[in-house]
């Protein structure tokens, strides 16, 4: 009698499962994955196995929708420049409230229903240990400098307590809201927030859930593998566009600082986590240097 289907699975499971117990894992959380109740109950059950098998997981959370629409509903227009949001002083209080007193807290809660142990993070805890410096942006229209209001970019990432709570089998969930020198609050681009905490932790890999199923080369088929020369060319010449090259460019930066490895996988499909570290296929796209 042949083993079940579901026993089988395990066992292939087993060596991935050993490779990668003790490693850190840092996945971006956004899209349909986040939205979608059935993909946002897996993520968390992903989450809470990878630590249950010694995976050292953080959560980097997007969440700009609901930012912006929390933002029309208090009667604020969501302003956008060139694709990045204008945050002025109201904008910025109403993404800390969505962002960390409301997404962040679902998501642990959700990890805590579920056995696991959480805690939602922002760049006000832990000492400032998230910082950011206010972006200067210039007009891809006008070439004029365009003030972005509370917009930063990530100028550094203390790692020392992160790897005390992974140490402890505490599940980071990192908001995208950075501080400045006057712990004044900063909107960040989730996608730089995960790439800046994958690179200070030397994550073995980076995992981006998005809403297309990988990056697709020049036949319009999705690549399994693309190493970052490749990628660039792709960019280049075009292939590579619109709104997945700031995914491909963090994949990018990430692995340029040290990741070992970064993954633009398909949020869409449930438990896409587990398919990426424990199975062959993986899934989506897998970005290596070279």
């Amino acid at each position: 009698m042949s083993a079940p289907a579901h026993v089988v699975a395990l066992t292939e499971a087993l060596p991935y499962v050993q490779r990668w117990a003790g490693r850190t894992v840092v996945i971006k959380y956004g899209g349909s994955a986040m939205i979608a109740p059935e993909l946002s109950q897996a993520v968390m059950e992903d989450l809470v196995l990878l630590a249950q098998v010694g995976v050292r997981a953080v959560l980097v959370h997007g969440g700009g929708n609901a930012v912006s629409d929390m933002g029309r509903r208090l009667g604020l227009e969501a302003r956008f420049v060139d694709g990045l949001r204008v945050t002025d002083e109201e904008t910025m209080r109403v993404a800390q409230q969505v962002q960390i007193g409301g997404i962040s807290r679902d998501i642990v809660a959700g990890i805590g229903r579920r056995g696991g142990v959480a805690l939602g993070l922002s760049g006000h805890d832990l000492g400032g240990w998230l910082r950011a410096t206010p972006r200067k942006h210039m007009s891809r229209a006008t070439g004029e400098p365009v003030d972005l209001g509370r917009v930063g970019d990530v100028s550094r990432v203390d790692v020392a307590p992160l790897r005390r709570l992974l140490e402890q089998g505490v599940i980071p969930v990192v908001a995208p809201v950075a501080v400045d020198d006057h712990f004044d609050s900063l909107n960040v681009n989730a996608d730089h927030v995960a790439h800046a905490v994958a690179a200070a932790l030397q994550a073995e890999r980076l995992v981006f859930l998005t809403d297309v199923p990988g990056v697709k080369g020049p036949d319009g088929a999705v690549a399994a593998e693309a190493a970052e020369a490749t990628l660039r060319g792709w960019i280049a010449d075009g292939t590579v566009s619109g709104g997945m090259i700031p995914k491909v460019e963090a994949a990018l930066d990430a692995l340029a600082a040290g990741v070992k490895a970064a993954t633009i996988a398909d949020g869409r499909v449930a438990h896409a986590v587990l398919i990426e570290l424990f199975t062959e296929a993986g899934s989506g796209t897998l970005v290596q240097a070279g």
